[in-house]
């Protein structure tokens, strides 16, 4: 069943088993019905039971270890409901995985699981984080810019991953995203390094020009593709988030949807098309998506790490 959707300026998501209102369908430019294009799959309920509905519905079998790949965010961040996770979890009997990031109470593993445990996620399910024993690079193929991919050395450790991330729009410079757990998010504070610098350093932040920096991005999501090949599931919480960037016209959305696919691109590009696609004007949601840099999905999608056109489905 396609998904019939109305999407408002004030970022009203309506889900229905109809057909689209074509009034607001253009703000969607990346939906098709096209049979080649990935499948998104899209639910109304941002719950724990929404998430494990739409986790099943994609039909990908867990096998072996399971890691959930999230995010713990730092103290007062916006980050997922720990209990929303629970059911997810318990499914899969998942462990919940990060890595450790550059700034205090993330950048080594005691703080960094103090913090999990502060926010709620070591009561839900066993946490790991990926590099408190060290590291491992995943090879990078025929990359613009990265040979490898720097991550914890746990990782290796997983047989199925699962990312679930609480999409933000208007939060940081990049949009945060499923792209964004599977590079920067994944990756060791090394690994990061390692990308923001389109693979100059692994030792210090050195940024490089934003078009090399995307191109590194691109080759990442790759890398942690291949690395776990056909074992990941991808999901996008959109739900209510406060804009805290400073863009012109933004709003808190509400709890829009959970979104699910197993393609990283379209997931992400259904979600950009639904929260930048609420822009009063469509001069406003280019600014938006400048701002934010979207074009890195183009970036990935030419990097062959997935597909930017998606046909929406609901399970509702």
């Amino acid at each position: 069943m396609i998904l019939g959707l109305s999407l408002i300026a004030a970022a009203a998501l309506a889900l229905s088993a109809g057909e689209c209102a074509a009034a607001d369908f253009g703000r969607l430019a990346h939906r098709t019905d096209g049979e080649k294009a990935s499948v998104v799959l899209a639910t109304r309920g941002v719950s724990a039971e929404g998430l494990v509905k739409i986790y099943e519905a994609l039909g990908r079998a867990p096998r072996g270890k399971v890691g959930i790949k999230l995010t713990f965010e730092t103290p007062g961040g916006p980050y997922l409901p720990p209990e929303m996770l629970r059911g997810l979890a318990e499914r899969v009997n998942g462990t919940f995985i990060e890595s450790n990031a550059m700034t205090a109470r993330r950048s080594d593993a005691e703080s960094h699981m103090a913090l999990a445990a502060e926010h709620g996620f070591t009561a839900v399910a066993p946490v790991d984080i990926l590099d408190a024993d060290g590291e491992l690079d995943m090879p990078v193929t025929n990359g613009k810019r990265l040979t490898f991919h720097r991550t914890g050395s746990h990782f290796a450790d997983y047989d199925s991953v699962i990312s679930v991330v609480r999409f933000k729009p208007h939060h940081i410079e990049h949009y945060g995203g499923t792209l964004k757990n599977l590079t920067i998010c994944l990756a060791s504070p090394a690994g990061k390094c390692n990308i923001h610098s389109a693979g100059a350093t692994t030792e210090r932040y050195s940024p490089a020009p934003m078009e090399e920096q995307l191109e590194a991005f691109a080759d990442a999501v790759k890398a942690a593709l291949d690395y776990k090949k056909d074992a990941w599931v991808f999901i996008n919480v959109l739900s209510s988030t406060e804009p805290d960037d400073g863009c012109e016209g933004t709003k808190n959305p509400g709890d829009l949807c959970i979104l699910a696919s197993l393609d990283p691109v379209a997931v992400d590009q259904a979600a950009v098309d639904m929260t930048f696609g609420a822009a009063a004007t469509e001069e406003l949601r280019r600014e938006w998506e400048d701002y934010h840099h979207t074009e890195l999905l183009r970036y990935a999608e030419e990097a062959g790490a997935g597909r930017r056109e998606y046909r929406l489905v609901s399970i509702d």
